[in-house]
């Protein structure tokens, strides 16, 4: 196999973020800031404290128990401002608000959809890593068979565990439960979770997820300009790769073949679909797949969240700007592929890109 060294980017130091741009950023909140002016009907949650500044102490040591301070304590604690405490974004159950901080683990929630390695297997259970403060736990019972096959598990199966998934494999699954702990019971149900197949794994912070009703995607990525050079606005050629974002920070990115996960097996890259590709269409999904990688890792390191159509703007604004680079004519990307898979490590390249999302979505 060929082997090619390319130029080394030049180094870059953009500017120092400035105070302004970070006050208007209303993602994240620093502490001290305040959330809400007036929270008469709002529950103070992790990470938040109400002042009560306007509170008039009493004079008698006597008058401290008094009914009539006591009411007064708590009007003055109703029309207080509320602040925060921690530096996280801001979220809302109800009337109970909280922040959540940006480097916490996952705590995990009942229904949330996860991306994890197994890193052990135990009798009649697997372990598995889930970004949080402990292991979580698939027991046998909860996974199904291959084929999709529903029966009562039994020694046999218990025997052959290690073929079923073993150490290093990536799956997705659900949170079942949360033990007093801080554990996670996981299961696989339904044709949405299973063993992941070949792909492209990374990590972010659990808080720059956004929470949605599927986390499971499949994007059409515009193809590389590079490697195409009749491409055009009017007609651009798009892959499809597949995009699974867990709610514990852990995403996967692979070929949309890789989705099917109904018999809980997973997809190769060097699967029996991919023979019939030419060695073209399948070095362009692998460009895809990276492209899509390095998108989600700008967005996280940029303070936007990242869900399915951040994802897909930051791709377009790539493309777009991968095209404005490849027209100049002292560029500094020597080789279409090169500027393709290594173009969002640039730190001005990605400014320009993170404001060209924030530009289309609103943020």
């Amino acid at each position: 196999m060929p082997i090619t060294i390319f130029p080394k980017l030049p180094s870059y130091e953009g500017p120092p973020q400035s105070k302004k741009h970070k006050q208007n950023n209303s993602q994240v909140i620093l502490p001290g800031e305040v959330i809400f002016t007036s929270g008469s009907s709002l529950i103070t949650g992790h990470g938040t404290y109400k002042t009560a500044s306007n509170l008039n102490e009493p004079t008698n040591a006597e008058l401290m128990d008094t009914e009539e301070f006591n009411n007064q304590v708590a009007k003055t604690l109703c029309e207080s401002s509320m602040h925060a405490s921690l530096a996280g974004r801001i979220r809302t159950v109800n009337k109970l608000v909280y922040v959540e901080p940006l480097k916490a683990r996952y705590s995990g929630n009942v229904g949330d959809t996860i991306v994890g390695r197994i890193v052990g297997v135990e009798q009649r259970r697997w372990l598995v890593d889930v970004n949080s403060y402990q292991h979580g736990i698939l027991q046998l019972a909860n996974v199904k068979l291959p084929g999709g096959e529903l029966r009562r598990k039994s020694e046999d199966d218990e025997r052959a565990m290690r073929s079923f998934m073993k150490e290093g494999d990536l799956i997705v699954a659900e949170v079942h439960d949360v033990y007093r702990d801080g554990s996670l019971q996981l299961h696989m149900p339904g044709v949405r979770t299973g063993r992941l197949g070949e792909g492209c794994f990374a990590s972010v912070a659990p808080s720059s997820i956004k929470k949605q009703k599927l986390h499971r995607h499949q994007l059409n990525v515009p193809k590389g300009c590079g490697s195409n050079s009749n491409c055009s606005d009017d007609l651009i050629p798009h892959v499809s790769v597949g995009l699974i974002l867990g709610c514990n920070g852990y995403v996967w990115i692979g070929p949309a073949r890789g989705m099917a996960l109904g018999t809980g097996t997973g997809a190769s890259l060097l699967s029996l679909d991919s023979e019939s590709m030419s060695k073209s269409d399948l070095f362009n999904e692998y460009l895809s797949i990276a492209r899509v990688r390095n998108c989600v890792l700008a967005l996280a390191s940029s303070g936007v969240p990242v869900w399915e159509l951040s994802v897909l703007a930051s791709c377009e604004a790539s493309w777009i700007e991968e095209k404005h680079l490849l027209s100049e004519p002292d560029s500094v990307i020597s080789s279409p592929e090169y500027g393709v898979v290594s173009l969002l490590s640039r730190p001005d390249v990605r400014d320009r890109i993170m404001d060209l999302v924030k530009q289309k979505l609103g943020l």
